[in-house]
């Protein structure tokens, strides 16, 4: 047998057990999440999450699944974020209209400077207090997977992240849903706020479809504009966080710091954005964008039980509960905010 044929498959089997239990965990949460589905809305990545968390520091688990989950939270990862990218269409967002855009525009940038500030005056760590502005104001939890190694944060931050944001949201759609079956906003206004403030794209559906078709679909385009930006963000985080460790207050600093945060920064993320452009381009057959989003699912959902299953939860104990302060005052100064704009302005 070829050299090359014995080593690959020498790491297959090393990375098999791992990924196989990261799998059987996988379709357990998924599975969760839909049997609990008429009393509670949780995301099968929420599930995973808390499965791999406690598995963790429960039960002794055997060295031979560690290189599996290694390969999970890093390679799969990526994967799942380049094959999420396919649910971009460029083309539908032109459809938004100014107005929708430039909120959009406006509210992404705003409310990660808001979580940022508020991170300090709370005194969090400052990537995590990053990652909750970003599950905030782009995509919930995938946004929160794609820029954690951007900000070069641990998988603790991650995992108090993802956990903050998806708690927030699944009471969001009950808030939301309540909200739009009872109060004056009109179809449309109630699509673009759901749209425009609900952490995760699941929520988002969840509670826009609650109040009929048209909110559905408007508060679709509205979340989508937001994922678009995750590039942009991304980029502008790297820089930010490259720039610690350089020399204070020399002239070079922001030089040597771009160019650190370049060389450093994660290709998938331009991956995720050329898969987007080539969703928009119509050439690609809807069968395959449908296959590609789930397989995204299913990867991503593999890589965070991967990293929720070597968190220790001493180790973010005295972070969760700073965590979940600081996204509950982000989220409400973003969801309020937005529903007066909307209900004056559009």
């Amino acid at each position: 047998m070829p050299i090359g044929v014995t080593s690959l498959t020498g790491n297959l089997r090393k990375l098999a057990p791992g990924l196989l239990a990261v799998y059987l965990l996988a379709v357990i949460s998924s599975l969760l999440s839909r049997l609990l589905a008429p009393w509670v809305s949780l995301e099968a990545l929420t599930i995973g999450i808390i499965l791999g968390t406690v598995l963790g520091n429960l039960v002794r688990l055997p060295a031979a699944l560690k290189p599996g989950f290694a390969f999970s939270s890093e390679m799969l990862l990526r994967a799942g974020i380049i094959l999420l990218g396919f649910k971009l269409d460029f083309r539908s967002l032109v459809g938004l209209g100014p107005r929708v855009l430039i909120l959009v525009l406006v509210l992404v940038p705003a409310t990660l400077l808001l979580a940022c500030v508020l991170g300090r005056l709370l005194k969090v760590d400052a990537r995590l207090s990053a990652l909750v502005g970003v599950g905030s104001c782009i995509c919930g939890t995938s946004a929160i997977a794609a820029v954690a190694p951007v900000v070069g944060a641990n998988k603790e931050d991650s995992v108090v992240a993802i956990s903050v944001v998806s708690f927030l949201g699944a009471i969001g759609v009950f808030v939301y849903t309540a909200v739009g079956l009872t109060g004056s906003l009109t179809d449309p206004q109630y699509g673009v706020w759901s749209g425009a403030t609900l952490p995760a794209v699941a929520h988002c559906l969840a509670a826009a479809f609650a109040r009929g078709g048209e909110a559905g679909e408007i508060g679709t385009l509205v979340k989508m504009a937001r994922v678009v930006l995750l590039v942009p963000v991304a980029l502008a985080l790297g820089l930010a966080f490259g720039r610690e460790g350089g020399e204070v207050g020399g002239s070079a600093a922001p030089r040597s710091a771009a160019r650190r945060a370049a060389a450093t920064f994660p290709t998938y993320v331009l991956w995720f954005i050329l898969a987007g452009v080539v969703r928009s381009t119509g050439l690609v057959p809807p069968a395959a964008v449908g296959a590609s989003v789930k397989l995204s699912a299913t990867l991503i959902l593999m890589a965070m039980i991967a990293m929720g299953l070597g968190v220790e939860f001493r180790s973010i104990r005295d972070k969760g509960l700073k965590g979940l302060v600081l996204g509950s005052l982000v989220f409400l100064a973003m969801s309020a905010t937005v529903y007066v704009v909307v209900s004056r302005l559009f």
